[in-house]
């Protein structure tokens, strides 16, 4: 995982994310991965009319390339190999289920127990097919045909067809984005905006949830099954779908386990739910038309009225029971309150892909993976000491801040050598990462109790934006806090980023550390509060709706001295998740500076710092509830196209979630569509720096960095692997 706290991971939001498909037109999709990296050669492309990929390489599934670590080791007696490996992490899991997860640590977990039609190949940007046998791609790519592997059978026996495709795909779109607590806030969008995104709520608005909105939704005809283990999926708009199944969202699960499971959950009495179909009859295909009837019965209902219900899957349920759904190589055995997880491997593991391909069957080492959290740093660091010295296996989350730690000082600072000041402990990195990490300005927030929007909008003003900005020195922050583990950010794009030359290292921002300008700043803005509001749509809000004021006027100031009698107070709440120190300390040094200024004049403005659970933490700013929170993204698709959509293109999720509906910045967005369209990758280029200039003329956000990426392992814990795009892999089944 990244340096400090995982990203909400998400494919951008585009409409089409034409660049992709015009280079898979073109190119094929070996062509792209060309555009990316280097890969040996895992899957064969043939571009005819019809272009056919299908597992046949010769590469062999040790073939690929394992992470650099540097190791300090002492002579010791030998010990048996371990076969348990504990994970010590700073958080727990969001969800488990994959049609609701979100949160890339959840992902992390979620790619052992349930697998994919199509997968990365490790350590590249490569897809090769996985539960498919193979797959082919119509002439006018709107449609993809797959076969799926034969002999394959879910944990709890089940066999793996086309029915349970069918099934895993329609329950995710049906599931609209939802939690117990929201609509729209999770992954659906990722599919919907290839099929009828007016039944999406993400991306066009809240949803009527019924038997209507079911059979809207299977009537898209997605999944068509041909056979029983051959179906094709339908798209109505033009979009790269073997890429975008390749997340949590394209996990296959066990239809009859689930749903005996999601129904016997739903029906019980103090849910408050009214199912149409409190026991499934009839065929498999009727039993799955009966539970998506029963699933959105669920939603703005009983115990969740802003949601839908919890399925079985899912954490909360403090399961000490096996989940059963998944094909993968390990098995969540218990999830326990504290986010504690317990994997087994799966004594029937089918395998994998590369048994097909040359190579052989993936066999789990580790028999255990006991991944525990850990809030304490001190305590980590005992433990990987503890367990290197005794033989254990283990890994642990562990911060920049505290890299010095476990890292040789000198090595970092002389060589930006990553050498390992522990004995039997290796260390893996540093690597740059297609990620940028920021600091969000929301508007239109609103109460979580009440619903309503709260009077004061600060960040509406220009001035208060500004004013946090210059507040902080960030790459003081970087160098004190990180280590120097990253690159201060100017923009979303990222380093290395493709198209070259969407990341510009000259590109301005509006901003830098100066408490003198946050003084003059929010002077400007007490004296002089703006009047003129917009909504998330960008209708004016009329008068009355929101308050900008602050303080008090500059007329009361003279008379009372330089300072305001009987001040309008106003409190300024920032959040961050917990643990996540760099962040922390970008918002104490914003609150020491602010709070300073408010205290010279008794302006009665206040910012405090408000640390939410990585559990509840995407849900929650989602939701518009807070001022300012730490928000990033991990590239889910290497092309410009995927960072500008999710920061700068309103509805997407950032700009939703913020309130940020600038019609300049859609406008260059439509024309950054038409020019991958093209495929004009020069045009591309230039439309993303006008865009992230003129973020940064209305400081949308705070840029804080780029991050850089290290892991650490006891030493004889092998087979660590880095993906530029997945960033590291925790699929446990590669690990010895």
């Amino acid at each position: 995982m990244h340096v400090g706290f995982s990203t909400k991971s998400a494919i951008s939001r585009t409409t089409l994310i034409i660049a992709v498909v015009v280079i898979i037109a073109i190119l094929g999709i070996g062509g792209y991965v060309a555009l990316v990296s280097a890969p040996s050669k895992v899957t064969t492309v043939t571009s005819t009319a019809t272009s056919t990929v299908t597992a046949t390489s010769t590469a062999t599934s040790t073939a690929t390339t394992t992470a650099t670590s540097t190791t300090t080791s002492t002579t010791s007696t030998v010990s048996p190999a371990p076969t348990t490996l504990t994970y010590e992490t700073t958080a727990g899991p969001e969800y488990l289920d994959p049609a609701v997860a979100y949160y890339q640590q959840d992902a992390y977990y979620l790619e052992n127990e349930y697998e994919n039609l199509v997968m990365f190949n490790k350590t590249t940007a490569q897809l090769i097919p996985w539960l498919a046998q193979n797959y082919s791609v119509s002439s006018n790519q709107l449609s993809v045909s797959f076969a799926l592997r034969p002999g394959i059978t879910f944990d709890d026996g089940e066999p793996l067809n086309s029915s349970a495709v069918y099934f895993s795909f329609n329950r995710f779109l049906i599931m609209d984005g939802s939690t117990p607590t929201t609509h729209g806030t999770q992954y659906a969008w990722l599919l919907q905006e290839a099929l009828n995104t007016s039944l999406s709520s993400s991306l066009v608005g809240p949803q009527t949830y019924n038997e209507h909105y079911v059979n809207e939704v299977l009537g898209e005809n997605f999944v068509q099954i041909t056979g029983p283990m051959t179906f094709t999926m339908n798209m109505m708009h033009l979009y790269p779908l073997v890429e975008m199944i390749s997340y949590n969202d394209g996990d296959i699960v066990a239809p009859m386990f689930v749903m005996e499971h999601d129904v016997a959950l739903w029906n019980q009495s103090s849910t408050g739910y009214s199912l149409p179909y409190p026991t499934l009859t009839g065929s498999l295909s009727n039993k799955m038309t009966e539970y998506f009837d029963d699933e959105v019965a669920t939603c703005n209902a009983g115990i969740t009225p802003k949601g839908c219900g919890e399925t079985f899957l899912d954490p909360g349920l403090n399961q000490p029971n096996p989940s059963l759904a998944g094909t993968g190589a390990y098995i969540i055995t218990s999830v326990d309150q504290s986010g504690d997880i317990v994997f087994k491997a799966n004594p029937n593991y089918w395998g994998g892909p590369f048994q097909f391909m040359g190579g052989q069957k993936i066999v789990p080492y580790f028999t255990t993976v006991n991944v525990k959290v850990v809030t304490s740093t001190s305590t980590r660091e005992l433990d990987l000491r503890s367990a290197a010295a005794s033989g254990q296996a283990m890994t642990i989350d562990l911060e920049a801040l505290n890299m010095y730690d476990v890292v040789n000082r000198n090595a970092w600072l002389s060589n930006n050598t990553l050498e390992s000041s522990i004995p039997s402990v290796s260390i893996y990195g540093p690597y740059s990462q297609f990620e940028t990490n920021w600091i969000d300005f929301d508007m239109n927030v609103t109460n979580q109790a009440t619903g309503t929007y709260y009077q004061f909008q600060p960040f509406a003003d220009l001035r208060l934006r500004l004013a946090f900005a210059d507040s902080v020195d960030i790459p003081t922050v970087n160098l004190d806090i990180n280590n120097n583990l990253g690159i201060v950010a100017n923009g979303v794009v990222p380093p290395g980023f493709p198209p070259i030359g969407s990341y510009n290292s000259s590109l301005p921002v509006n901003y830098s550390y100066n408490p003198d300008a946050v003084q003059s700043l929010l002077l400007n803005a007490m004296e002089n509060p703006i009047t003129h509001f917009t909504y998330n749509n960008g209708t004016a809000a009329p008068p009355g709706v929101f308050n900008d004021t602050f303080g008090c006027s500059a007329a009361n100031l003279k008379a009372n001295g330089g300072v305001c009698s009987n001040p309008v107070r106003q409190t300024i709440p920032v959040v961050y998740m917990t643990g996540d120190t760099f962040d922390e300390d970008i918002y104490d040094q914003i609150a020491s500076t602010i709070n300073n200024v408010s205290a010279t004049y008794n302006m009665g403005l206040s910012v405090t710092l408000l640390p939410i659970p990585s559990s509840e933490y995407w849900t929650l700013c989602y939701s518009s509830y807070y001022y300012s929170y730490w928000g990033g993204y991990i590239n889910d698709y290497p092309w410009s196209t995927d960072m500008l959509t999710i920061a700068y293109h309103y509805p997407s999720v950032y700009p939703a979630a913020n309130g940020w509906n600038i019609t300049a910045l859609n406008n260059l967005y439509n024309q950054l569509l038409a020019a991958d369209a093209s495929g004009n990758a020069a045009a591309n280029v230039a439309i993303s720096n006008k865009m992230n200039a003129l973020a940064n003329q209305d400081v949308m956000y705070l840029w804080t960095v780029y991050p850089t990426a290290f892991e650490v392992f006891t030493s004889n814990v092998k087979g660590v692997y880095f993906n530029p795009v997945l960033l590291f892999g925790y699929y446990f089944a590669y690990l010895s």
